[in-house]
């Protein structure tokens, strides 16, 4: 009988002993990383020169059919990026302020919606490359005129 008994308060010792392990575990602080739109939004923001683009022209088949380097302005337009919602483009139209805002869409593509400037229409960019020293934009325009497939990427 005492055997049975040293078991039975031996197992229970056991099992609540193990069970206090379970619920004095303390889980580890999890320190929060900001989220991917607040770290794009922190590589954007800042100053940035425009340094060049391309014009390229793409057939019905989606081949590239012309490539031309867009003339280069002077000055050089800059793009201030430094308040969270409003855009300074400074170039050879002065310097105007636009309402822009910094996306990732449900399939991970960053996008930038810049609002209409004085002489252009409102344009949503994707951002295909960006680190410390660059940033890379892309617009597709598809245009009706020159025929079904046409497409540009500036």
């Amino acid at each position: 009988m005492t055997f049975r008994i040293t078991t039975l308060f031996s197992k229970i010792f056991i099992f609540l002993g193990f069970t206090l392990m379970l619920f004095s575990c303390k889980k580890a602080k999890e320190v929060s990383q900001p989220d991917k739109l607040t770290l794009l939004k922190q590589q954007v923001a800042g100053e940035w020169e425009l340094t060049g683009g391309v014009y390229i022209m793409y057939d019905e088949t989606e081949k590239i059919s012309y490539t031309e380097k867009l003339p280069f302005e002077t000055p050089a337009p800059w793009y201030d990026f430094k308040n969270p919602e409003t855009l300074y483009l400074s170039d050879r139209h002065g310097r105007q302020a636009l309402a822009y805002k910094i996306s990732i869409s449900d399939d991970m593509v960053q996008r930038m919606d810049i609002a209409a400037t004085d002489f252009d229409i409102a344009k949503t960019f994707e951002i295909t490359k960006i680190n410390k020293t660059s940033m890379t934009w892309v617009i597709d325009q598809r245009y009706d005129h020159p025929g079904p497939g046409f497409a540009s990427r500036v």
